[in-house]
């Protein structure tokens, strides 16, 4: 298996989470992977791309045109970032209002920030929410969500519970 993913959003969102999240996984089915990040301002509100290979890699960084997904916490900065999808690869992003039409991709987006705002989703829950509606929308997602839930236990027991909870709220989205 070779999978390439770009995380983007900004500081406070929880992007190097999700990355360290995913290497769990593959982590735990001992499946080779790779992956580095970047910390725009590094602060809450600067941009935050980070990148993560599954498989046989060499270089931690993804090129332009080569990614598999782009997941992306904040709307600007999944546009920011398309450059490192390839043609007919996944963009899963949050939106607030609507997204532009984006051709020769498949594009899910989720009104994530809305749903905290209703008290639906627990707000500093939303990058797990966003992985688990993924998780539900793309075809061979490299990780089950058993296999998901289990790394977040792993990672984050303090606050396992939540995290699961947001990521089953986001798959359940994804079903709709």
């Amino acid at each position: 298996m070779r999978y390439q993913i770009v995380l983007t959003g900004v500081g406070g969102q929880g992007t190097i989470f999700l990355v360290k999240l995913l290497a769990q996984c593959a982590l735990n089915k001992g499946i080779d992977f790779i992956g580095t990040e970047t910390h725009g301002m590094a602060q809450k509100g600067g941009t935050v791309i980070s990148y993560l290979k599954i498989g046989d890699f060499k270089a931690p960084l993804v090129g332009e045109g080569q990614a598999d997904l782009l997941l992306g916490l904040y709307p600007t900065e999944t546009l920011r970032f398309l450059h490192y999808l390839k043609p007919e690869g996944y963009i899963v992003t949050n939106i607030e209002d609507d997204f532009p039409e984006v051709n020769g991709f498949n594009v899910f987006t989720v009104k994530a920030s809305e749903l905290a705002v209703k008290g639906e989703v627990n707000p500093k829950s939303l990058n797990v929410f966003i992985l688990g509606y993924a998780l539900k929308v793309i075809e061979n997602f490299p990780f089950s969500k058993e296999e998901v839930e289990k790394a977040i236990v792993e990672l984050n027991p303090k606050f396992a519970d939540v995290n699961i909870e947001a990521l089953n709220k986001g798959f359940l989205t994804g079903c709709n």
